[in-house]
């Protein structure tokens, strides 16, 4: 699978958990905001580099970061 793919997926997921996550009541929001920003946090550190393809896990993190942020506008 190439990089072109795995980003199409990962957008793919972004919209449908936005989605969800919009009809959850604000509390939970909150929660999930919170949960996905810890695992964010996880995502950064460098082990995740280790014998992967550079461009491919940075483009992965500028995903999650942008989806941290929108969670958190939601929340």
């Amino acid at each position: 699978m190439n990089q072109q793919s795995v980003l199409g997926i990962i957008h793919a997921q972004e919209l449908l958990m936005v989605s969800l996550i919009r009809i959850l009541p604000p509390d939970e929001r909150r929660k999930v905001s919170d949960e996905f920003h810890s695992q964010v946090e996880l995502a950064e550190a460098p082990h995740l580099s280790d014998g992967h393809d550079r461009a491919m896990v940075e483009a992965f993190r500028a995903h999650i970061r942008k989806l941290s942020m929108l969670l958190a506008s939601l929340s």
